[in-house]
């Protein structure tokens, strides 16, 4: 749905004074504070329409109005005006990365607390990794008679465990033949291709351990590290105001960035950015936040540098400074890789 020039114009107004204040916007105070050479009750027309088409909402009893999901999307898309980084910006920025001696750990710290500290909202930077896990190489140590511990190297170097139990004993000798035929068959294999290799085991016991094999291979994308900042910023906003809401918050941004942000990052080209509002991350927990996404690295070495706040967000100083710390992370993979 196309919306007037005039109809636009107050839609952005409407935003950018909700986002600054956090407070439902009237007709008058968009009037007086933008010097709009328009009516009281034309405004309110106005935004009787924007309503009704979805764009904007009516809290409670308030004389105000709020954005609504479609609202913001339609902001972000075509309204709004990116705030550009300006070079002293970018100098203090650059200058921070520089003082850094100790290694892609110390990087990462810093990208979060430095991301989180210019948008005044939350900000992850996972540790990048290959999109497409693979085993390397598998191992069975026997533990007790009817019990291993099965140890699988995954292409990056590092390691993921899991206690089996079998009907029987076994002896050390036969782990290790069992161990030979499954790396045979699994070795640099993903989860998925792990999974249709154990279909076509007639070793039951062997087809299990395929299948133990194919979820350490989940796991191990999926529990990647991440490196938190800006709680105290998040809290502090005026949606996180009663204790629930802060309990809810804290929920959100210990579980959400462990199980999702990996996986929304995967198909993002880097360099480009992407925005997630409310109902868009498809999880109910996540009605009333938003994200900026963007993913770093090299080739297949993908990390992901992302902001999350409440829908209330600064989208137009957020998007170019996720994108430009992003920059600098593959900035520095690269240099790392070479």
């Amino acid at each position: 749905m196309t919306l007037t020039d005039r109809r636009a114009a107050i839609l952005s107004f409407l935003i950018d004074d909700y986002i600054d204040d956090a407070e439902p916007v009237s007709s008058r105070s968009l009037v007086d504070r933008h010097g709009l050479q328009l009516s009281s009750a034309t405004i309110r027309n106005e935004l009787a329409r924007l309503e009704e088409d979805g764009y904007i909402t009516h809290p409670y009893t308030s004389a105000g109005r709020v954005p609504a999901e479609r609202g913001y999307r339609h902001y972000v898309e075509s309204l709004m005006s990116e705030q550009p980084i300006g070079e002293d910006e970018k100098r203090t920025i650059e200058h921070q990365f520089h003082q850094v001696e100790n290694g892609l750990d110390d990087w990462l710290t810093l990208a979060a607390t430095v991301l989180a500290g210019a948008v005044d909202n939350a900000a992850v930077v996972t540790r990048p990794r290959n999109r497409s896990c693979r085993l390397k190489h598998l191992q069975l140590v026997h533990l007790q008679q009817e019990s291993a511990l099965l140890v699988a190297v995954m292409d990056d170097g590092r390691v993921q465990q899991r206690i089996l139990s079998f009907d029987g004993p076994a002896t050390q000798a036969q782990l290790n033949l069992r161990s030979e035929r499954l790396n045979a068959r699994l070795a640099e294999r993903d989860a998925r291709e792990a999974r249709l290799a154990a279909v076509e085991m007639p070793d039951r016991a062997e087809a299990e351990i395929a299948e133990a094999v194919a979820l350490l291979i989940e796991e191990h994308r999926g529990a990647d590290e991440t490196y938190l900042q800006g709680l105290r910023a998040v809290l502090q906003q005026p949606e996180f105001a009663t204790t629930d809401r802060m309990l809810d918050a804290v929920e959100v941004l210990e579980v959400y960035r462990l199980q999702r942000l990996l996986d929304d990052a995967y198909d993002i080209e880097i360099g480009s950015t992407r925005v997630l509002i409310g109902s868009e991350h498809g999880d109910e927990t996540m009605q009333g936040w938003s994200m900026v996404i963007s993913s770093y690295g090299v080739q297949e070495n993908l990390g992901t540098v992302a902001v999350l706040g409440p829908t209330r967000m600064h989208y137009d100083r957020t998007i170019p400074r996720v994108r430009y710390v992003a920059a600098l992370m593959s900035d520095i993979v690269g240099e790392i890789s070479a």
